[in-house]
């Protein structure tokens, strides 16, 4: 199981401008250890439906999809590829011991308004009608408002973040539009 993976971008990190993401692509899906991985780690966001799996660990926030990882906030590309190693030690033993652990598909961690509110352009702009970002990520989660309100991250400047945010969302099951990139 994964025996092979390929880093295919470093990005700067939308969440953390002195570090890095990193884009991972794997030679084969992985999605069966989700459930085992997430008997494990208490406080993972799983989403079985859209087949996701977010965890953190040193500080790094790591998304699994069927054949692909990100690694948000490594402190560089070498940082990532231990954070990888670790990863990939983790789903073969997750697959070698999924006899003796019992799956868990819930979703124990909820996403939190600070977690969407370090994804927004900070600006206070008031274009989706509230006066701060943060009660804006507040509605957001409350489903109350959609990240389309949100007119400066859709711009440019704010590409990486609303990438990250709009990955974060989709993971822990939030509706998402159609947005091409």
């Amino acid at each position: 199981m994964l025996k092979r993976y390929r880093v295919t971008h470093i990005l700067p990190c939308p969440a953390d401008p002195d570090k890095i993401k990193a884009v991972v692509e794997l030679n084969e899906e992985i999605q069966e250890s989700f459930p085992y991985i997430n008997s494990w780690f208490k406080e993972c966001i799983y989403n079985h439906p859209a087949m996701t799996l977010t965890l953190k660990k040193d500080g790094k926030m790591i998304t699994l999809y069927p054949r692909k990882v990100t690694v948000a906030k490594a402190v560089d590309e070498k940082d990532a590829q231990e954070t990888m190693e670790w990863l990939k030690n983790l789903i073969r033993e997750a697959f070698a011991k999924k006899g003796q652990i019992k799956p868990d598909y819930s979703r124990r961690m909820e996403l939190k308004a600070p977690d969407i509110y370090t994804l927004l352009p900070g600006t206070n702009c008031q274009v989706c009608d509230e006066m701060t970002c943060l009660v804006f990520a507040v509605k957001l989660l409350m489903e109350q408002k959609s990240v389309v309100r949100c007119a400066p991250l859709f711009t440019p400047e704010y590409k990486e973040k609303r990438q990250l945010l709009m990955e974060m969302l989709r993971a822990t099951g939030y509706p998402v539009p159609g947005i091409r990139e």
